[in-house]
């Protein structure tokens, strides 16, 4: 929440921050409330997903927070388990938070990603009390020796839901966490196995639960792809930590 006074006014901005929805589709689910000059809501496509931005102006903070009070209470009830977090919160301390609440912990095991996953995790100051660690398998063997079958990947590929699911599974294991990440994908420039640059399959695991995404990123910036599907991880793994609570 950001305040700041122009004139005679102050002008508050609430962010609302959404994943798993196109930015079309947040747009049509918050057409009800669109339209409005004061206070204002924008839709905007970031690498952690689709933002609502509420910005409101009145002559005190308080008259302004009084306009964006009801509009952010509406896109809570439109949106629900979608909105992942607030104006400047990160996807790694959401999952912090979210971890340190339920007492789990994590491992991760990283392919395309070279570790920027496990790096961006420990961004985060007490992160020492849930991450457990996590391994860069950057080739077959190395995945081999950290669990993951070798049939299966002879049989999927290295770049597949099913290696991404069964990283997330054998790192939770070896780290004797409640919770696994697997990432592998291809961040380019050149195509892996038929699998175009740009692809990342995501594996997340506890127990009794696990599940697998394909994601695709734009081509030709190798970070850009680290970086968004870092993101994604931490993302999905919220998710999973949710459906556990509601199982």
């Amino acid at each position: 929440r950001i305040r700041e006074r122009v004139t005679d006014q102050v002008i508050l901005t609430r962010t609302l921050k959404t994943i798993g929805l196109s930015e079309a589709l947040v747009d049509e689910m918050a057409s009800p409330v669109l339209g409005t000059e004061n206070p204002y809501l924008g839709t905007y496509a970031k690498p952690d997903g689709i933002h609502l931005r509420i910005i409101a102006s009145g002559p005190s903070t308080e008259a302004a927070q009084f306009l964006v009070a009801p509009l952010e209470t509406r896109l809570r009830e439109i949106f629900a388990d979608n909105i992942w977090g607030v104006d400047e919160q990160t996807p790694q301390e959401c999952i912090g938070d979210l971890l340190s609440q339920r007492g789990l912990t994590l491992a991760t095991m990283e392919s395309c990603t070279g570790g920027f996953l496990a790096s961006s995790i420990t961004d985060v100051p007490g992160s020492s009390t849930y991450f457990k660690g996590g391994v860069v398998t950057y080739t077959n063997d190395l995945k081999v020796l950290s669990g993951v079958d070798s049939d299966l990947i002879k049989k999927h590929g290295a770049v597949s839901h099913e290696t991404a699911l069964a990283m997330a599974v054998a790192v939770r294991s070896n780290y004797n966490t409640d919770l696994g990440i697997g990432i592998t994908g291809v961040t380019g420039p050149s195509s892996l196995e038929g699998v175009e640059p740009g692809t990342v399959f995501i594996g997340v695991a506890a127990e009794g639960q696990q599940q697998s995404d394909q994601y695709r990123y734009p081509a030709g910036n190798r970070s850009l792809v680290k970086n968004r599907a870092a993101v994604s991880a931490l993302l999905a793994l919220r998710q999973l930590v949710e459906d556990l609570k509601a199982s």
